[in-house]
C-alpha cells in the first residue's frame, strides 16, 4: 500500500529501540501511514552532531557509533522522530541507585514514565494523529485518555505477558524456589510496591486501548480468560532478520552437543531450572553456553557456574555467529512476552526447548519441544532427548530454518497495517492495504 491507498497518519509511542517498535515505523512508513515517531534517544548519522563529532574526534566516534546505530534505522527519516532524551538518562541514574536507595529510584521510575506518557499527550493534541500506536508501560495515564478525549482510536502493542499471570508466577515461585526470587529479574531488586504500580498502569492500558495486538497466542488466551473481549485482541509475532541470522554449515554427527541460553540470566528466564536440569543430563562432550550478562549478586548460581561456559554480553553484530555455533537454544522461561531470541534461533536451524511462556512460535514435535515452565524433570528430558539424537536435530533444525522464514519482519509490519487499517479506514479493503499472504496474516486466537 502507497501514500494514495490510504492518506492517514499514524503516531507510534516506544521509548527504546525494541526491534518491534522499530519495525512497526518503517513498516507503516513504507505503506504511507507513519506520522511521527516519539522516543527516547534515536540517533541519526548524518544529523549535524553526528557529523561535527565525526570530523572533530573520528576514532573515538567510530568506536561510540557502533553503539549509536542500534537506535538508528535508514527506512525511519530523522525529520518524522522526536525525541526524549532525558528518558535514558534518567534509566541510568535509577541502575546506579540500585537496591541501595529504593525510594529513590522508584520515585525517579515513575517521573520518568510519567514524564513520556504526558509528553505523548502533549504531542496527540498538538499533531492530532488519526491513530496512536503506543507501545507497554508508555501510554496509560495521558495519552490513552487523550486519544479517547479526541475520538482518536488507539493501538496497544502488548511487549510483555499478562500481569495477572505474572502474580501467580511469583507466588510459584515463592513457595517452591525462594532463593532464586532475589535473581528473578536479575540486577533489578523485585520491589513489590514498584511491581503493583507498573502492573496498574498495563491493566488500564489494556481497558482504554481500541485494539490490543499481543506476540503470542499464549498472551491472548490470558487476557481473554481475565474478560478482554475477544474482538479487541489481536496476535501478531515477531520475527528475526532471516538474512543475519543463517544456518551455520552441516554438522555431523558425534557426541559433542552445544546448547546455548540466550538472554537476562535471571529467574524469570527458568535459568535456576535451566541449571537444574543440566546438572542433571550433562555428560561428556556436551556444554550448555550461558549468553547474557551474569547479576552482580550471583545467589544460588554460583555453584552452578562451573559446570557451564559463560559467554557474558555479546555485541550485536556477533550474535548471528554466536547462535548458529550452537546445536540446541534453550529458552524456558516463566514469564515472557515474545522472546526474539526464539524467532533467531530459528533462523539459525537451531531446535527450541521452550516453555508455552516463551511466547516462541514453535510447535511441539516440529521445530522442538515444549515444556511446562518450572519442570525440571520435562527440561532435562527435552534437552537429553535432543542432545541424544543428531538425526531429530537436524531434522527439526530444517523445520526450524522454513519456520522462520515464515515470520519475517514484512509480514509482521503487513499484518500490523491491516489491524491499523480495520480502525482508521473501516470501510478500506485488502486491495487498497494490499495482497497478503496467509503467512502475513494476524494469527487466530482460539481458546
Amino acid at each position: 500500500m502507497n501514500k494514495q491507498g490510504m492518506d492517514r497518519s499514524v503516531l507510534i509511542a516506544c521509548p527504546d529501540s525494541r526491534p518491534p517498535a522499530y519495525q512497526a515505523a518503517v513498516g507503516l512508513g513504507r505503506a504511507g501511514l507513519l506520522g511521527s515517531f516519539l522516543t527516547a534517544t534515536y540517533y541519526d548519522p548524518a544529523g549535524r552532531m553526528a557529523r561535527l563529532a565525526r570530523k572533530l574526534a573520528p576514532r573515538r566516534f567510530e568506536r561510540a557509533e557502533r553503539f549509536l546505530l542500534r537506535r538508528h534505522d535508514e527506512e525511519i527519516p530523522g525529520r518524522l522522530v522526536r525525541s526524549v532524551p532525558s528518558y535514558d538518562l534518567a534509566l541510568r541514574v535509577e541502575s546506579r541507585l540500585g537496591s541501595r536507595w529504593p525510594a529513590a529510584r522508584r520515585a525517579l521510575a515513575r517521573a520518568r514514565t510519567d514524564r513520556f506518557d504526558a509528553r505523548l499527550a502533549r504531542t496527540i493534541a498538538s499533531l492530532r494523529p488519526d491513530l496512536l500506536l503506543a507501545f507497554s508501560d508508555v501510554a496509560s495515564t495521558h495519552a490513552l485518555a487523550a486519544c479517547r478525549s479526541r475520538g482518536i482510536p488507539s493501538v496497544l502493542s502488548m511487549v510483555h505477558g499478562d500481569v495477572r499471570e505474572e502474580c501467580q508466577v511469583l507466588e510459584r515461585e515463592a513457595e517452591r524456589a525462594p532463593e532464586f526470587l532475589p535473581i528473578y529479574l536479575g540486577d533489578t531488586q523485585l520491589d513489590s510496591a514498584e511491581l503493583r504500580w507498573l502492573h496498574d498502569r498495563r491493566l488500564r492500558e489494556i481497558e482504554l486501548a481500541d485494539r490490543i495486538v499481543v506476540p503470542s497466542t499464549h498472551i491472548a488466551e490470558t487476557i481473554i480468560r481475565h474478560g478482554t473481549p475477544r474482538e479487541r485482541v489481536r496476535v501478531i509475532p515477531y520475527a528475526a532478520d532471516c538474512r543475519r541470522f543463517r544456518p551455520a554449515a552441516k554438522r555431523s554427527p558425534g557426541s559433542e552437543c552445544t546448547f546455548l541460553f540466550a538472554g537476562g540470566v535471571s529467574q524469570r528466564k527458568g535459568i535456576g531450572y535451566l541449571l537444574e536440569a543440566w546438572r542433571k543430563v550433562r555428560r561428556p562432550g556436551w556444554k550448555l553456553q550461558l549468553l547474557g550478562s551474569l547479576p552482580r549478586a550471583l545467589g544460588p548460581i554460583r555453584s552452578y557456574l562451573d559446570e557451564v561456559e559463560l559467554l557474558g554480553q555479546v555485541a550485536h553484530a556477533e550474535m548471528p555467529a554466536r547462535m548458529a555455533a550452537a546445536d540446541v537454544f534453550v529458552f524456558p522461561s516463566l514469564f515472557e512476552g515474545s522472546a526474539v531470541v526464539t524467532y533467531e534461533a530459528l533462523a539459525c536451524g537451531l531446535p527450541l526447548v521452550v516453555t508455552p511462556q516463551a511466547g516462541s512460535v514453535v510447535r511441539h514435535g516440529k521445530e522442538g519441544l515444549l515444556v511446562p515452565a518450572g519442570d525440571v524433570a520435562a527440561l532435562a528430558a527435552a534437552i537429553e532427548r535432543l542432545g541424544l539424537d543428531f538425526a531429530l536435530r537436524s531434522q527439526m533444525g530444517q523445520a526450524a530454518r522454513a519456520r522462520a522464514l515464515e515470520f519475517d519482519w514484512p509480514r509482521y509490519q503487513q499484518a500490523l497495517v491491516e489491524v491499523i487499517g480495520e480502525l482508521i479506514d473501516p470501510e478500506v479493503d485488502g486491495t487498497r492495504i494490499g495482497a497478503v499472504n496467509a503467512q502475513s496474516r494476524c494469527i487466530e486466537v482460539g481458546v
